[in-house]
C-alpha cells in the first residue's frame, strides 16, 4: 500500500513539475515572441531611418552637386569677367602709352611752332619798324607823298600792329605839312575815331585845330580844343591851347 501510495506521490510531483515546465515553456515561448515582434518592429524602423537617412543623403548629395556645379559656373563667369577686365585694362594702357606718345609729339610740335612763331614775330615786328623807318625818314627829307604811301602800306598791310595808329597819324602830319588841310583835317579825325586810346590823340585834337584855324574854320577850331582840355588836361599842347582859345 506504501509502495503504491508513493509512486502515486512520485507520479503527481511530475505530474505537476511538467506541467510547470510546460507553464513556465509556454511563457517564455510568449516572451520571446514578444521580443522577437519587438526586435522586427525595431528592425523594420530602424531599415525605415536607414532608408530616410539615405535619401536624406541622396538629397544633399544633389544639392551640394548642384552648388558645386553653380559655384562652378560662377568660378567660370568670374574668371571671364576677370580676363575681359585685364584685356580692356591692358587695352585701355596701350591707348593710353599712345596717347602719351601723341602728347608729346604734340607738346613737341606745338614747343617748335611756338619757336617758329616767336622767330616770326620778330621778325615780323622787325619788318614792320623797318618800313615806319623808312617811311619816317622820307617825311623828315620832306618825300611827303612817298612817306604817305609808305604810312598806307603800313596801316593796310599790318592794321593790327601799333604802328599802324602812329602811321595814320604821320599821314595827317603829311597832309598838314603838304599845307592840304582838308585831307589833313579828315586824316586827324580818322585817327581820332579809331584810336581813342592812341598814344597821339591828345596831339591829333591840338592838330586838328590847327587845321580849322589854316581853313578859318574858328568855331570848330575852338569847339575840338575845348574837348582837348577836357580830354587831355595834363597834355603838353593844353598850355599852347589855352593862350590861343577864344571862348
Amino acid at each position: 500500500m506504501y509502495k503504491k501510495n508513493h509512486i502515486a506521490a512520485v507520479f503527481l510531483i511530475l505530474s505537476l513539475t511538467i506541467s510547470n515546465c510546460t507553464n513556465i515553456t509556454l511563457m517564455r515561448t510568449k516572451e520571446l515572441r514578444a521580443v522577437q515582434s519587438r526586435v522586427d518592429s525595431l528592425r523594420t524602423e530602424l531599415m525605415s531611418l536607414q532608408q530616410r537617412i539615405y535619401e536624406e543623403q541622396k538629397t544633399q548629395s544633389e544639392i551640394i552637386r548642384l552648388i558645386r556645379a553653380d559655384q562652378q559656373l560662377r568660378f567660370g563667369e568670374l574668371d571671364r569677367k576677370v580676363s575681359e577686365i585685364n584685356s580692356n585694362l591692358n587695352e585701355n594702357q596701350f591707348r593710353l602709352s599712345k596717347i602719351d606718345e601723341q602728347t608729346a609729339e604734340f607738346k613737341k610740335r606745338l614747343e617748335a611752332k611756338l619757336v617758329s612763331d616767336s622767330i616770326s614775330s620778330n621778325s615780323r615786328k622787325a619788318e614792320i619798324e623797318k618800313l615806319f623807318q623808312i617811311a619816317m625818314s622820307d617825311f623828315n627829307a620832306g618825300r611827303y607823298d612817298i612817306a604817305i604811301n609808305g604810312f598806307k602800306d603800313l596801316s593796310t598791310q599790318f592794321p593790327e600792329s601799333p604802328i599802324a595808329a602812329d602811321a595814320q597819324y604821320w599821314i595827317a602830319e603829311c597832309n598838314y605839312a603838304k599845307k592840304a588841310y582838308g585831307a589833313a583835317e579828315a586824316d586827324y579825325l580818322s585817327y581820332i575815331k579809331k584810336y581813342p586810346q592812341g598814344a597821339k590823340f591828345c596831339v591829333s585834337l591840338y592838330k586838328l585845330g590847327l587845321t580849322y584855324e589854316k581853313q578859318n574854320k574858328i568855331n570848330s577850331k575852338n569847339m575840338v580844343w575845348k574837348k582837348a582840355i577836357e580830354q587831355c588836361p595834363d597834355s603838353p599842347e593844353i598850355q599852347v591851347i589855352k593862350s590861343q582859345i577864344k571862348y
